[in-house]
């Protein structure tokens, strides 16, 4: 059975991530890394996608609460059955080899069922299953795993396994790993304790007057702790953000825009790492500017996404043998986006790279790269792109392209004359006058391109950029045009769909929905109804997906995204004084 999208809990390690649906079966695994291929995607196809289930053998149980451990990314699920209740704790665990640790305990005594399909190589390939006892092997496409539980196990012809066991009080455990990892203890302590020292800075992080007012103090804080951890788990070790663990959940129910985000955009990083500094994150910060220093130092232009490791990802190739997320299709592994010019990415980075430097953490290789991203887009501001919304078809004259270009150039020259990157500064600052001239010379609000083409949900962060003056009224006009053409019940859709040359519907999107929040707030006016829209489009376990139906706000498209939970973090917290700002106060006392 495949569930609505909001219902699945995410376990993330920094290595891979799974989904867990409401039936206590991972619907989504990709192995070993998070870009690798699936080996259990029942979310997109429940015929062949696999099975990994944990569930009472009572088919009358019933879950009676499912829910995070506050600040991480550990599920704590509970059933009630005839003979007492079960509690199921599972994680990726963060330490040692990777592994998917489900550990059990019953008040009571309670008859479990343990299900292992495999479908290796996102289903295109066989997993061959050998049971020795309480340990189940599988072999095949790519991945050579191993399940432990405390019960026997039994194969049948067609390598599904089922074991059986009896749970009380004393505890059992089920893991998933590696086969050869080295023996490990199957608890989840060190999970919990990375996620407690990690995400407690963000505890500890108040909610501004917005989110506090729409939300409650508690529920605000509350969001902001489950959104740090969910950028903590998706930051991958060594790599970068990842901007959603899974691939191919489609935009609109049925809908073809189905689209690989297990990848890391430099534009998604950048914006994550931005977040994480307001919620205290330095650490996973600096680390993802160091991914992007040498993301910026190794090629240009900037890469619109790279693989988690800063390689180039693989080609879109289409899976289409599988039924997809109800019948949405095609399923797809790789992007084709990652062959687009994405002119706006200069922006994001720029930025994130002033903010490391406010706070002393800028990477060297980073400083080195913002200078080169700042001498790329001085030269080629003006020409055509694929946009933040990487429109298929050919390349056009983006404002926001154009808006983020400057953003960017303003950003690298005051870094240069701080001396924290190569100097620069005179001729990033006459490109980005040039920039400011050309997306201001009309009178009225700005539009989707240079040519017309209507309202961009974008350009809500045209106002947070800074481009207009204060007072402006183009500004006010910019948010209002968005307002008239694109609002949906408080949600923001991204654009007139008559620019896309692709005629599938598609849902509003959480993060300009957030932009907009901030920028009425910003020019005096009242956000409060976007804000609350878009913290509404939540799933159960108080995630937020990519886009949203505008009828019940319930997610879809990718999911978790990290663009959402960064969008809100930054829009539900007000920014802190800058460095010079906090030694001038200083001073003046």
């Amino acid at each position: 059975m495949q569930h609505p999208v909001g219902t699945h809990a995410l376990l993330a390690d920094g290595r891979t991530a799974a989904l867990v649906d409401p039936d206590g079966n991972i619907a989504w695994l990709p192995w070993p890394r998070i870009d690798s291929p699936p080996c259990l995607l029942s979310i997109l196809d429940d015929v062949v996608g696999g099975r990994f289930a944990v569930a009472p053998a009572d088919p009358g149980a019933t879950v009676i609460e499912r829910a995070y451990e506050p600040g991480t990314l550990v599920l704590r699920t509970v059933w009630r059955t005839d003979g007492g209740e079960l509690t199921v704790h599972e994680a990726l665990a963060w330490d040692g080899p990777p592994r998917l640790v489900r550990t059990l305990r019953a008040r009571g005594t309670v008859d479990v069922v343990v299900q292992l399909s495999l479908a290796p190589n996102a289903a295109r390939a066989r997993g061959f299953a050998t049971a020795d006892d309480s340990t189940l092997s599988v072999r095949g496409g790519g991945v050579d795993l191993v399940v432990n539980a405390p019960g026997e196990w039994v194969v049948d012809d067609n390598g599904a396994a089922v074991c059986r066991l009896t749970v009380d009080s004393a505890g059992s455990s089920v893991t998933l790993c590696d086969a050869g990892a080295a023996p490990v203890s199957p608890l989840l302590e060190g999970t919990r304790a990375h996620f407690a020292a990690t995400v407690s800075q963000a505890a500890s992080l108040p909610p501004n007057a917005m989110a506090s007012t729409v939300l409650g103090d508690t529920t605000a804080r509350h969001l902001l702790r489950q959104a740090a951890a969910v950028l903590t788990g998706l930051r991958q070790r060594g790599g970068g953000v990842v901007a959603a663990p899974t691939s191919s959940l489609p935009q609109w129910p049925g809908s073809s825009r189905t689209w690989d985000y297990r990848y890391s955009w430099l534009r998604d990083t950048a914006l994550a790492g931005t977040a994480m500094l307001r919620a205290g994150l330095l650490h996973d910060a600096a680390g993802l500017g160091e991914f992007l220093g040498a993301a910026t130092t190794t090629s240009l232009p900037p890469a619109a996404l790279l693989r988690v490791d800063g390689s180039a990802p693989p080609r879109e190739q289409t899976l289409d043998q599988l039924r997809g997320y109800h019948g949405a299709r095609p399923v797809r592994l790789g992007n084709a986006a990652a062959d687009q010019p994405q002119l706006d990415v200069a922006g994001e980075v720029l930025e994130f790279a002033a903010c490391l430097a406010e706070q002393e953490a800028l990477p060297p290789s980073f400083a080195r790269g913002a200078a080169r991203v700042a001498d790329w887009t001085a030269e080629h501001w003006s020409e055509p792109d694929h946009g933040i919304w990487e429109i298929r078809g050919r390349p056009r004259r983006y404002t926001h392209s154009r808006v983020m270009a400057w953003v960017g150039l303003t950003k690298a020259a005051a870094l240069a004359d701080e001396g924290e990157i190569a100097d620069g500064a005179d001729r990033w600052r006459a490109a980005a006058r040039d920039i400011r001239a050309e997306v201001l010379r009309g009178a009225g609000p700005l539009q989707l391109t240079d040519a017309g083409g209507g309202a961009d949900a974008a350009l809500a962060q045209a106002v947070l950029s800074g481009i207009f003056e204060p007072g402006d009224p183009r500004a006010a006009a910019t948010l209002d045009a968005i307002s008239g053409a694109l609002d949906r019940n408080g949600l923001i859709d991204r654009h007139d769909p008559e620019q896309d040359a692709l005629a599938d519907p598609c849902a509003p999107f959480l993060f300009p929905t957030f932009w907009m929040a901030e920028a009425l707030q910003r020019i005096g006016r009242d956000g409060s109804r976007h804000f609350a829209a878009a913290a509404s489009a939540r799933g159960s376990l108080d995630l937020f997906g990519e886009v949203a139906d505008p009828s019940d706000n319930s997610p879809l498209g990718n999911y978790p995204q990290v663009q959402s939970h960064a969008s809100f973090l930054l829009a539900a917290t007000d920014q802190p004084a800058r460095r010079q700002e906090r030694r001038a106060t200083s001073r003046s006392r």
